[in-house]
């Protein structure tokens, strides 16, 4: 008589990893175009977007990173907190009021909106390709 032995907690844990790597993927590529989107003055508020996964960065200390001149995209490659999820953040005083205000006049580049419209923009290709890598982590187990 043949078995078979349904391995659930393995398989969440494995869909749950895959997952996550992939959404961080599609967040990077999502904050690439979200950072030529955002307005520019200093460079600041470019410069303080990141990806974080697991929770949300100290705001505070990205901010005063990004001041000082430090790319922060890339300055969070570990998970930072228990959630299963993925962040995109920008992390300066006035990050919100910009993304927010469409009357504000950007003269020397950027935009309203820089977040949400490339989120908007790629979330269906993001999720597609977390459920291909999901898939493919599931097959790869066996």
């Amino acid at each position: 008589m043949a078995k078979s032995k349904w391995r659930i907690k393995e398989a969440v844990k494995i869909a749950e990893e895959a997952g996550l790597k992939a959404l961080r993927t599609g967040a990077e590529a999502i904050l690439t175009e979200a950072i030529d989107e955002a307005p520019v003055d200093t460079g600041t508020l470019r410069r303080s977007g990141t990806v974080t996964v697991g929770g949300l960065p100290d705001g505070e200390q990205v901010y005063e990173s990004a001041e000082a001149g430090n790319e922060m995209k890339d300055a969070f490659p570990e998970k930072i907190g228990k959630e299963k999820a993925v962040y995109i953040s920008f992390s300066t005083p006035y990050s919100r009021r910009q993304h927010e205000e469409l009357d504000y006049e950007h003269p020397r580049g950027g935009k309203a909106k820089y977040l949400e419209d490339p989120f908007n923009q790629n979330k269906q290709k993001v999720l597609k390709y977390a459920e291909k890598q999901i898939k493919k982590a599931l097959h790869d187990a066996r």
